[in-house]
């Protein structure tokens, strides 16, 4: 779905775009921003009947100008936002036209003349690109605005539900979003996380975009909650199968950020101003997109620090790994493919006769190995304990004990699960909420039924999490 295309060259236009339609239609990553010199200009009062009059007799408007959407792993273009322009007169701003048409009634057919000249600007995309255009959703079952999709092909077209105004979770809708996908449109939820946009309407639209609002994005980089709440659309997009894309990127620590947290899709000037002409990503921004990418891509999956590990059930019964206990097996094809996934690390290692869990796999009575530490788990493979070998620094010790004194072998309950592709950033958050004598005992990365994959050491995170803050 995520064009893959390379080119250089950035827009001249230095201007922000303004808002579209009431309540300052499509948001802000590209059209919803104001430029320095447009905020020390005095106040300007709506476009008057005649405006609107004279916007709507002449066949050529409006303009259209482009925004990059791009994409954050590849660090391409992938696609653009096309946003109405009236002309240079501050009185015929877009938000400030679409809400005096809305109040004269004529709202459809400004509408109509935005979505046919998106379409036909279609027409002449770069490869693999795809082009986004606002609309209202309330509008889109109108006769003028139907006339111009119902007969046309959408493919390559995404078509954002402006979230301005409240959308209509009814049948009709549904049945609407069902046509247009039928002709090929991809369906788009505009500004969530702010307005109207919310999981019930996510969860009743099912967008094959989610468009994040420019101020869950403002100074993502410092804010703990919109850090989370990035996350939290994020997954829930997942879980229906959408993308997610960043509006009104401006600073690289916001980039850097959203690359980390794995948003797949992003606008705003840093990336890209509104152009008459199709641009790219500039080479050198692009270039920095890959290499933060190409990073996260290495580092940002707890899995990425696994380490083997035996697996023993303890002082009692058979090893969790015997060839005797078929249940507890644990296929290679269970772990999620990293990476550095756990075939490269070598997975959990298979004992070939430690019943106990003291290390000595050969019987002899040593300790194949003092550093390691067995994972301890129940007779249906769950992980109950650690068993942490003795001698310096041994993992998990050395930050509960307060040094990297001798120890002699010892057993702890466990205390932290993750999953192989939780983000390190998570995984370390949730290990610094434990117990104070537990928060460095070694995090246990399991599969989704809970059998033990490896483990991973705090000292190791924590190197990890140094690497990631100096991208």
């Amino acid at each position: 779905m995520v064009p893959q295309r390379l080119t250089s060259g950035r827009s001249a236009d230095t201007g922000r775009p303004t808002g579209r339609g009431s309540a300052g239609r499509g948001g802000h990553g590209g059209v919803g921003e104001v430029s320095a010199a447009a905020k020390l200009q005095p106040a300007v009062g709506p476009p008057t009947r005649p405006d609107i009059d004279r916007i709507l007799a002449d066949p050529d408007a409006p303009d259209l100008v482009f925004q990059p959407i791009v994409d954050l792993r590849l660090g391409l273009t992938a696609g653009y936002e096309a946003l109405a322009r009236f002309g240079d007169d501050p009185r015929n701003a877009p938000d400030l036209v679409f809400a005096e048409a809305d109040r004269l009634g004529v709202a459809a057919e400004v509408e109509a003349r935005v979505l046919r000249k998106a379409i036909a600007a279609r027409d002449h995309l770069p490869d693999r690109c795809f082009l986004a255009v606002n609309v209202f959703p309330h509008l889109l079952s109108s006769p003028e605005v139907e006339s111009v999709w119902r007969t046309a092909d959408l493919s390559r077209l995404v078509l954002e539900l402006n979230e301005a105004v409240a959308i209509d979770c009814s049948s009709a809708l549904a049945a609407t979003s069902q046509e247009l996908r039928d002709r090929g449109a991809f369906i788009a939820m505009d500004d969530v996380g702010s307005g109207y946009a919310g999981l019930r309407q996510l969860t009743y639209i099912r967008p094959d975009f989610v468009k994040l609002d420019r101020s869950l994005v403002t100074h993502i980089d410092d804010d703990q909650v919109k850090i989370a709440l990035t996350e939290l659309v994020g997954g829930f997009a997942s879980r229906l199968n959408g993308w997610v894309i960043a509006e009104g990127i401006e600073r690289v620590e916001e980039l850097t950020m959203l690359v980390a947290l794995g948003v797949p899709l992003a606008q705003g000037f840093l990336l890209g101003r509104p152009s008459a002409h199709w641009q790219f990503l500039d080479p050198s921004v692009a270039r920095r997109i890959q290499t933060m990418a190409a990073r996260t891509d290495r580092s940002a999956h707890i899995v990425s620090l696994m380490e083997p590990a035996r697996v023993s059930t303890g002082d009692h019964g058979q090893c969790a790994r015997d060839a005797a206990c078929p249940p507890c097996m644990l296929d290679l094809a269970d772990v999620p493919e990293s990476p550095a996934s756990a075939t490269e690390t070598g997975a959990v290692r298979q004992p070939s006769g430690d019943r106990d869990g003291n290390g000595d796999r050969d019987g002899n009575g040593d300790r194949d190995g003092a550093g390691e530490t067995t994972i301890i788990v129940s007779n249906r493979c769950r992980p109950v304990a650690l068993q942490l070998a003795g001698g310096a620094g041994t993992a998990g010790g050395a930050g509960a004990a307060g040094g990297a004194a001798a120890q002699a072998p010892r057993r702890i309950p466990t205390s932290l699960f993750a999953r192989p592709d939780e983000p390190v950033t998570e995984v370390a958050r949730r290990a610094m909420t434990r117990p104070k004598g537990r928060r460095f005992d070694p995090v246990i990365i399991v599969t989704e039924m809970g059998r033990p994959l490896g483990l991973v050491r705090m000292e190791r995170l924590m190197l990890r999490l140094a690497e990631l803050s100096a991208v």
